[in-house]
């Protein structure tokens, strides 16, 4: 007698494999007491309009031209450097970090080139901060960095 696991093993060969492996590592890091990320998402707005990236024809392949960088500030962990997935079409972005406060860059640049905004939301100059306490949806009008 076969097992589900095998049948799918047997069926779609090493896609099958990774498909079991990549389900039973979710599995069992759920009691493990693994700190649950809480989901932020959001948008990024310059006089109120979603910011245009770059001309994304001229970018490597992978790269979307523009950057989100979460920086945890004021407590233990600051310093934790999170990089969010950017959607440069819609100028959007998802991540998940651990609650707390964090200073937020934004970069427009393909990773490695010179920002065009003159390191004005960089890590270092960065005037836009935001308390992460769970699920939240982030507007950040770059006219208006402190909200």
């Amino acid at each position: 007698m076969t097992t589900p696991i095998q049948r799918i093993v047997r069926g779609a060969g090493v896609a099958g494999l990774f498909v079991v492996f990549a389900g039973l590592a979710g599995c069992s890091s759920a009691g493990s007491g693994s700190e649950k990320l809480p989901k932020v998402t959001g948008r990024l707005l310059k006089g109120g309009l979603p910011l245009k990236p770059p001309d994304m024809s001229k970018l490597p392949p992978g790269d979307p031209g523009l950057q989100v960088i979460f920086y945890r500030i004021g407590d233990a962990k600051a310093g934790e450097e999170y990089r969010a997935a950017v959607n440069a079409e819609d100028a959007t972005f998802g991540i998940g970090v651990p609650p707390g406060r964090y200073r937020i860059a934004v970069i427009m640049a393909p990773i490695g080139s010179n920002d065009l905004f003159k390191g004005k939301y960089g890590p270092e100059n960065s005037k836009i901060e935001r308390d992460i306490t769970g699920k939240e949806d982030i507007v950040i009008d770059l006219d208006k960095p402190t909200g």
